[in-house]
């Protein structure tokens, strides 16, 4: 009897010590007034919210919102925000300028203007705590059809380039603050472009390109493909699509990553590759759902990721291993998600108009604390086990 006591002490003390750790780790989720498709974090910590209900006359505005976040009161706070044109789509991707308060973002013209060729789709907004205001626009995609868009835009490290891909298959860089074309667009055989990244490393020499088939590394120097990296076959009988890229930043400089999920199975892979070689260094089952949003913090130590089954999750960028999952945070699989500049907070939306914040702990337990407590227990329980039947003999 005495033993079962000492046991149950020890798991209990191990539980509760596991409870204390959750705590530390802060989240909330709060509604907004629009279905959210993309997101980043200002360099002062605000978050910048974008999407709506798209082109037509559907009563949901399209928006670009930004709002303060206050973690003690599990809430956030609107600044300013911009209502968009109901003729135009929602915006479907930003991307934050480093040094200056401005972020590009793709929003889709008129389909009036869309069918004639004028989609002035690549908009330069320059923003503050007062306002959102237009300060460019430029023409990156030529496609007559109205369901082609902007997917993905990403600057270079300095600022100095802005790159655009979408579902037209076209990839566009440009030069900023000019937006003059930087070098001729590349097209890619009408396969659908689903992410981009530049390199943060050799002063932006290298941009990373992605769709559901392969891997391009662009050389920008010279202006041709330095690379090419084909889908993993994990299986013969499997098949598998990219689904995201980025370059590793940090202490994971040396390398990239990529999203590969199976739609023969319900599986998803994390690669992670050496990007000097090329080489295929390894790969982590991360769950059984589709990864539908995928990206790095900017210390290069989390990949953050969202999933089909509407979860999220943070890996180490070194092991690929999962240090969280939070299940079901939204009604919808996330849209978007983004680290803040300082690694300590992690955002999701989806189109169910919810926004999730996730405050990360400073270190992540592995647990080995609680691994320790239970052994001790169980070294206890052989030892009065022991004790006992020396008595009885």
């Amino acid at each position: 009897m005495a033993t079962c006591s000492i046991i149950a002490v020890l798991a209990v003390f191990a539980l509760d010590s596991e409870l204390k750790m959750s705590r530390t780790i802060e989240k909330f989720s709060t509604k907004v007034d629009f279905p959210v498709y993309c997101t980043g974090f200002t360099p002062s910590g605000d978050i910048l919210l974008g999407g709506g209900g798209g082109s037509g006359n559907t009563g949901v505005k399209n928006k670009l919102a930004l709002f303060k976040l206050k973690i003690p009161e599990k809430t956030i706070e609107k600044l300013t925000e911009t209502i968009l044109s109901g003729e135009e789509d929602r915006p479907t991707c930003i991307a934050f300028h480093n040094e200056e308060n401005i972020f590009s973002c793709g929003i889709n013209s008129s389909e009036e203007k869309i069918i004639i060729g004028e989609n002035n789709n690549c908009r330069i907004f320059k923003y503050s705590n007062e306002k959102i205001e237009l300060v460019k626009t430029i023409q990156t995609m030529t496609s007559t059809n109205v369901d082609d868009y902007q997917k993905v835009t990403a600057f270079s490290q300095d600022g100095k380039l802005l790159a655009t891909g979408g579902t037209d298959s076209k990839l566009t860089v440009l030069n900023y603050p000019s937006l003059r074309v930087a070098f001729p667009p590349v097209n890619f055989n009408k396969q659908e472009i689903y992410d981009l990244d530049f390199d943060p490393t050799g002063n932006q020499a290298r941009y990373e390109l992605l769709n559901d088939q392969i891997i391009i590394i662009h050389y920008i120097i010279i202006r041709e493909c330095f690379h090419e990296i084909e889908k993993p076959v994990f299986r013969k009988s499997s098949r598998c699509q990219f689904r995201a890229c980025r370059f590793g930043k940090g202490i994971s400089a040396r390398f990239f990553y990529t999203v590969v999920n199976m739609t023969s199975e319900s599986r998803t892979f994390i690669v992670k590759w050496d990007a000097v070689t090329f080489e295929r260094i390894s790969t982590k089952v991360i769950g059984k759902r589709r990864i539908t949003a995928f990206t790095i913090s900017d210390n290069g130590k989390f990949l953050g990721f969202g999933a089909s089954d509407h979860s999220i999750g943070i890996c180490d960028s070194q092991t690929l291993k999962v240090l969280l999952h939070v299940p079901k945070v939204h009604g919808f699989p996330p849209t978007t998600i983004a680290f803040s500049h300082d690694s300590t907070l992690f955002v999701s939306g989806s189109a169910d108009n919810t926004v999730h914040i996730l405050q990360l702990p400073e270190n992540f337990n592995p647990g080995i604390f609680q691994l320790v407590l239970i052994l001790i227990g169980i070294l206890i329980a052989f030892i009065a086990v022991f004790y006992q039947f020396n008595l009885i003999e």
